[in-house]
């Protein structure tokens, strides 16, 4: 099991409300990891003391309404739970993208620490505009989600944002990113590049929701949690309205939706679906065949009669220019006959 260790936010929010680049650090302040793995120093680090501690296990965030408690949320959650349909707080589908300036290349990056070993992982996003223009297409929104192993070459300080990054922040809580923000393409690249040089760092890139889904739970974060998380989140008192089970069918409703794959039952729902909709006019759709059918048998009727009307009417073409052939024949040789 993991517990979130730390949050970076770079170039990425609201209009009114940007994080330029900002780290959000609950390292440190829990229990003693009890089974300790383990670790190997960054560059230009001293060596660990002591034994590694869990994550604060709690924490409260005090700002008053409309200060970006939601917007912290949304986009924490747009990690684990990618897709415009998990969304937090609404079915507003266009709602991150509002949080991307044409200019920027956005990244939440999430540091988990397992809660036995101590052992780190990064997840994270990146998403930006095609063409550095702000549209309502959704398909000009490019986003993609990648994680590694923090050590040796890459860790959440110096993630390679920016051109310039140094390996270690100046000052605990600073920002090691210095220069010009790198495009999308140029991000996955810097940390392909780490990947191949330090293997450890087990560097995974995806741009598909189903297949990152299921990468976080090959890396032990499940995303049927935090779907529950965000349910609870969605709105004021939600997190009491989750478990507020009145029958034997809500608490029914709660468990399959609890253990069962939403998208396995979404096709069979659909497929249900379709087939109802088709039940409930089967009615109309009979007379309307039947309709069709008999439409069908008398335009045939009319199309047979047509066509030998046109057959009757080239045969009798036919004949009346054989007859005045005949006749201006006879009508010339009657003529010869006169002269002589």
């Amino acid at each position: 099991m993991y517990e979130l260790s730390r949050v970076r936010l770079y170039s990425i929010g609201p209009a009114g409300a940007r994080y330029a680049d900002t780290v959000l650090d609950l390292r440190g302040v829990g229990k003693p990891v009890p089974d300790p793995a383990p670790t190997q120093a960054e560059f230009f680090e001293d060596e660990p003391v002591g034994p590694p501690r869990r994550p604060a296990p709690a924490g409260v965030l005090f700002l008053e309404n409309g200060g970006g408690k939601s917007v912290l949320l949304k986009l924490i959650f747009s990690v684990m739970l990618p897709g415009h349909r998990n969304t937090l707080g609404g079915a507003s589908s266009g709602v991150l993208r509002k949080f991307l300036l044409a200019d920027d290349c956005g990244h939440v990056a999430l540091e988990w620490q397992h809660t036995l070993t101590g052992e780190c992982v990064v997840v994270g996003k990146v998403s930006e505009w095609r063409g550095r223009q702000v549209s309502n297409d959704p398909r000009k929104f490019a986003e993609a989600w990648y994680s590694f192993r923090p050590g040796p070459g890459l860790s959440l300080d110096n993630l390679p944002v920016a051109e310039a990054t140094s390996v270690r922040p100046p000052v605990e809580g600073a920002s090691g990113a210095q220069g010009r923000r790198r495009t999308m393409k140029g991000f996955r690249d810097a940390i392909t590049e780490a990947g191949k040089a330090y293997p450890h760092l087990e560097v995974h890139w995806e741009e598909i929701h189903d297949r990152w889904i299921e990468h976080l739970g090959d890396l032990g974060l499940d995303p049927e949690l935090f779907r529950y998380q965000r349910e609870m989140n969605a709105d004021e008192g939600e997190a009491a309205g989750l478990f507020a089970v009145k029958k034997d069918s809500d608490f029914t409703d709660l468990l399959l939706r609890a253990v069962t794959d939403t998208r396995d039952t979404d096709g069979l729902a659909d497929l249900v679906g379709g087939f109802g909709n088709k039940l409930g006019r089967r009615a109309e759709l009979i007379a309307e065949r039947d309709f069709t059918a008999g439409s069908v048998d008398l335009l045939g009727r009319i199309v047979e009669a047509a066509e030998a009307r046109a057959r009757a009417r080239d045969i009798h073409a036919g004949a009346e220019r054989r007859t005045r052939t005949l006749a201006r024949r006879l009508s010339a040789r009657g003529a010869q006959e006169r002269v002589r």
